[in-house]
């Protein structure tokens, strides 16, 4: 019997230490897996890959009290009105909603391009959106209707991998341009914070499309990614 039980305690802690070098061994992949990642984020932000589209998509970011762009916002409608005045393209589609002061993303950067001497009918505003894949899956309908199949998409630099990824697994061909004068790329710590945040918003994105995402838990990212 004490036999039995010594053979029993023994396995139960060759178990457990098992278990600590597998979940150890699980973290570690998964360290590594973000560190690549990063590496693959930060190297596509150094690239700007503008060339003549049909339109320049320009991806929302917050609105600050009084109706003004947050300094993200108006980094990205400036970067995006110099590649329309360059000719990059003839058509502006601005994306982004009511988020948490009004009004729409889309429509203070609509302000801000009327003010540049833009002409309103080469304005097309998305104002529905709160993430990403809205932004870019509502600008696909959008140029589906007139026509159009090539598009600069205008962010901060960190945020364009995903952004080409998921514009491409949308049917765009998009090319991303960078906002490199936007605080959030600037400063070497909102750098490294957006960088790495971007790295686990591809996660989420590859696990949402492999295993989709509950409603409950996509409502609370919402605006967030």
């Amino acid at each position: 019997m004490l036999f039995t039980y010594r053979i029993a305690s023994g396995l139960k802690r060759l178990l457990r230490k098992r278990c600590r070098v597998l979940i150890a061994i699980v973290l570690l992949l998964g360290v590594g897996a973000l560190a690549v990642l990063y590496q693959c984020v930060d190297a596509r932000a150094g690239v700007d890959r503008a060339r003549r589209a049909d339109a320049i998509i320009v991806l929302g970011s917050a609105v600050w009290p009084g109706e003004r762009p947050s300094p993200s916002l108006a980094a990205r409608t400036q970067h995006a009105l110099a590649l329309y005045h360059a000719g990059y393209a003839t058509h502006l589609i601005l994306c982004g909603g009511i988020g948490v002061n009004p009004p729409s993303e889309a429509e203070v950067m609509r302000r801000m391009a009327i003010g540049a001497g833009v002409p309103a009918s080469a304005l097309v505003l998305e104002d529905q959106s709160h993430s990403t894949e809205e932004n870019l899956a509502n600008a696909k309908r959008l140029m589906e209707t007139r026509g159009w199949h090539r598009a600069i998409i205008v962010s901060d630099p960190f945020h364009l991998l995903r952004a080409e990824i998921i514009a491409r697994d949308l049917g765009i061909e998009a090319y991303g341009s960078g906002a490199t004068t936007s605080p959030r790329w600037m400063s070497p710590g909102n750098r490294a914070w957006y960088t790495a945040r971007e790295a686990l918003a591809l996660v989420w994105y590859y696990a949402g499309r492999a295993f989709g995402t509950p409603a409950w838990l996509y409502g609370l990212l919402k605006g967030k990614l």
